[in-house]
């Protein structure tokens, strides 16, 4: 279960990260879709991240952190 979750929460890890290399390998229509809801943008380190994407990271980190622990 504890691998299942560390899993897991890496691979919501990559997605929350992955539009930030999307425009680089010629993919940048679909990094549109991650700021849709245009409710909440923060610039961190010269990025630009959506709320999805600081979901996704966060979630991931937490279960990260939990899937490590248990």
């Amino acid at each position: 279960m504890g691998k299942g979750l560390a899993l897991f929460g890496l691979i919501l890890i990559i997605l929350g990260i992955l539009p930030l290399f999307m425009p680089m390998i010629g993919l940048g229509a679909f990094v549109s879709y991650f700021y849709m809801l245009g409710l909440f943008e923060i610039d961190l380190a010269g990025y630009l991240f959506s709320e999805l994407m600081l979901i996704l990271l966060g979630l991931g980190v937490v279960l990260l952190i939990v899937g490590a622990v248990k």
